[in-house]
């Protein structure tokens, strides 16, 4: 310092080589701790503010990859009760290909009864599928009416609800569609059976459309919610990782201060020892 005595007892050079080597030192650890952890915010006091708002953002990429679950739970839902009906479906084609055999007098009676063994079968199960079909334990065609869920697709700022319904048990059953009377045991009835069957097909495939209507609307919501993360978490990235080439330009700089003030350090303290040199 400007004006300093020579002294054994202060030395102040020392104490200020000392001081200036604290904080190289805290400056070359924080950046070792950014190149080893990636991040550019080691502890809340690199960025307080920037912390806030990365943590606020990754709270809602977060929240976001369970709505692309959630809104995958809806389609596997939708999936199911699909299956379902486009069994039915086949099952109903193959009704329509026993009452057509059956409708023709070119097959006798005995054969008209064997044709309406395997048709009743086909009615049981259409019903059996309608009765089993099912998410978790919950009948997807419930006799008491419409299975309803609200699918949650929002984040931490704004909630989002997508509702699937799917008709019940009174709209696919073969008494709904008036196929629990059905028989081909006469060639008047397979003739009756077939209309009725044309009508059944008919109620299936509009199921079928609502259900694949609701499963589009689900895709296109995940397809909007994954790049809506996307662009969340790039923006946190851009808050949180280190710019490597940076930090590694101040570990250099860090490296060079501290062996400067290491030797400025050794001669402070030298200077001590040269006063000494004058009591000889």
């Amino acid at each position: 310092m400007a004006g300093q005595a020579f002294s054994v007892i202060s030395n102040f050079s020392s104490m200020q080589a000392q001081k200036d080597l604290y904080f190289t030192n805290i400056g070359l650890n924080k950046t070792l701790g950014k190149l080893s952890s990636g991040q550019r915010i080691v502890e809340a006091g690199d960025d307080a503010a920037g912390l806030a708002i990365a943590n606020s953002l990754n709270a809602d990429g977060a929240a976001l990859d369970q709505a692309v679950r959630n809104a995958n739970d809806g389609i596997a839902i939708i999936q199911i009760a699909d299956g379902a009906l486009n069994k039915m479906n086949n099952l109903l084609l193959r009704a329509v290909t026993l009452a057509e055999q059956a409708a023709s007098d070119t097959v006798g009676t005995d054969e008209k009864a064997i044709l309406n063994i395997e048709f009743q079968e086909i009615m049981n199960e259409i019903d059996r599928v309608v009765s089993v079909a099912n998410f978790k334990g919950e009948a997807l065609f419930d006799s008491s009416g419409e299975f309803t869920k609200e699918i949650y697709v929002g984040d931490t700022q704004v909630a989002s609800l997508i509702t699937i319904s799917i008709g019940g048990a009174s709209g696919v059953g073969t008494s709904a569609l008036g196929l629990d009377s059905s028989s081909v045991s006469t060639a008047s009835g397979a003739r009756t059976a077939l209309s009725d069957l044309q009508t059944a097909i008919a109620s299936v495939s509009k199921f079928r459309g609502a259900l694949g209507a609701q499963q589009n609307r689900l895709i296109n919501a995940v397809g909007i919610i994954q790049v809506q993360s996307l662009n969340i978490k790039a923006a946190a990235s851009s808050i949180l990782d280190a710019n490597m080439a940076e930090e590694i330009v101040n570990m250099t700089k860090w490296q060079i201060l501290m062996q400067s003030g290491m030797s400025s350090l050794a001669q402070a303290n030298a200077s001590s020892q040269m006063v000494l040199q004058l009591l000889r």
